[in-house]
């Protein structure tokens, strides 16, 4: 056999293995999520995780900052608009972690995944108390729902008081958010009602 048909008779062969096909193509280095959790070693980053929690539609990242140390005996309270709060009688008398859990589960099963939801914070004021924090900060939620939802509203505003502790790793958890209704638009306590 000559040389030439050799070689010819190699490429053929290599080719027949896929070595000159493209391989699939990876994400660039360097490119990170812009959504993904973060451990909360600041008050700000626990804002951050909540903010993320509706774009990427993950229910933990939500539940994650939320105080839930059964053993401490810090878990979670949230305190409604009394507004809001006197029109729904006994609604809102227990409202820890569990009635969350239940209301974010129940809201993200709503949403449609197909549009951008989306949490901003506005910081009125970041403050030392002690061994906590307490944020006080203006919120804009604007969401979209699955087909069968009209009567949930599309933007929810107002304004959160969040006691925020550390916990046994040393990250901060909201053991408190006390809402309040700051214009005609919805609040979360007003979204609770009607999600419950």
């Amino acid at each position: 056999m000559k040389p030439g048909i050799f070689t010819i008779l190699i490429l053929l062969l290599l080719m027949g293995c896929e070595l000159f096909t493209p391989r699939e193509s990876e994400p660039p280095i360097g490119i990170s999520d812009p959504y993904a959790w973060r451990p909360p070693t600041s008050p700000e980053i626990v804002l951050e995780n909540l903010s993320n929690a509706f774009p990427a539609q993950k229910l933990n990242y939500h539940l994650d900052v939320l105080s839930h140390d059964l053993g401490s005996g810090v878990s979670f309270l949230f305190i409604p608009d009394q507004g809001v709060a006197s029109s729904q009688p006994g609604i809102f008398d227990n409202w820890g972690y569990t009635e969350e859990e239940s209301f974010i589960t129940k809201l993200f099963q709503t949403l449609n995944g197909d549009g951008l939801q989306r949490l901003d914070w506005q910081i009125d004021r970041l403050s030392p108390t002690g061994d906590q924090y307490e944020i006080i900060a203006d919120y804009q939620l604007t969401m979209s729902y699955l087909e069968g939802n009209a009567l949930l509203p599309n933007k929810v505003s107002g304004q959160a008081t969040l006691t925020l502790v550390q916990n046994a790793d040393l990250l901060y958890e909201i053991s408190t958010w006390q809402d309040l209704k700051s214009d005609t638009l919805s609040c979360w306590t007003d979204l609770k009602t009607l999600v419950q």
